[in-house]
């Protein structure tokens, strides 16, 4: 005795006698339809629509069937749909760009500021002061209890006006020119004397017929000056408002 499992499948014939059976049942349903249609009792254009949608479904019907049943004789097993693959998303990094500009020198002139150090070196007082280093090309606004208020780059005299010592602040001027009168400057702090001008502290000088800044904020810790300590905007506004007149400049070496 066979088990339950291993009944015998229809034959590849039944499946076809059987559904000539249901198209010939859909083709004499067609034909009364037709017929009424013929004496008025239904209108036309159903009729055609039935026999439309009769005879587009038994083509369909009847392509699958014998797709199918040339399968069976033959003993392929049905095809089974295959899955549609989702499209993978894109693995291409996104890449950010730096803004232009003065964004791109505040991250520089940050990494070179870095190379620095803000510690302060030994040896240069106490009290509130300003500490100016000719060689590194360095600033460092000390409070009055020693802690550094704030340390950044600047560009000096490539001259050697300046000499190590202990100066105070003379004066303060929110604007003022070079001594040729070809640049501008903000915020200059001046400290001592030159043979020809103040030398101070002041923002990067603006030449005047140009309106371009005589020097990049990256090139900040180079001596470049012919005299003054040249300071991003930034920190020379810091300056001027950090040192009122009479406070202590220590100069280092």
């Amino acid at each position: 005795m066979r088990h339950a499992a291993s009944r015998e499948r229809p034959r590849p014939g039944t499946r076809l006698r059987r559904w000539r059976l249901l198209a010939a049942g859909g083709s004499a349903l067609v034909v009364a339809v037709a017929l009424l249609g013929a004496v008025g009792m239904l209108p036309l254009g159903d009729v055609r629509m039935v026999a439309s949608a009769k005879n587009s479904v038994l083509d369909n019907r009847s392509r699958q069937i014998a797709d199918r049943s040339q399968r069976e004789s033959a003993g392929e097993p049905a095809a089974t749909p295959r899955p549609t693959a989702s499209p993978s998303p894109s693995r291409t990094p996104t890449i950010k760009q730096a803004p232009a500009g003065v964004a791109d020198a505040t991250v520089a002139l940050d990494a070179v500021a870095a190379t620095v150090g803000d510690k302060m070196p030994a040896g240069t007082g106490s009290g509130k002061r300003i500490v100016y280093a000719l060689s590194a090309n360095h600033v460092w606004l000390v409070d009055a209890d020693n802690t550094v208020h704030r340390s950044y780059l600047v560009s000096g005299t490539k001259f050697g006006q300046v000499s190590p010592g202990t100066y105070h602040v003379l004066r303060k001027r929110r604007h003022t020119t070079s001594y040729n009168g070809l640049d501008r400057m903000q915020y200059m702090v001046t400290f001592t004397h030159g043979p020809n001008a103040a030398i101070g502290f002041h923002d990067i000088p603006i030449v005047i017929s140009s309106g371009k800044a005589i020097q990049t904020r990256l090139q900040l810790g180079q001596s470049l000056s012919d005299g003054c300590v040249r300071q991003d905007p930034p920190d020379a506004k810091a300056l001027w408002e950090f040192a009122p007149v009479g406070t202590t400049v220590v100069v280092l070496r």
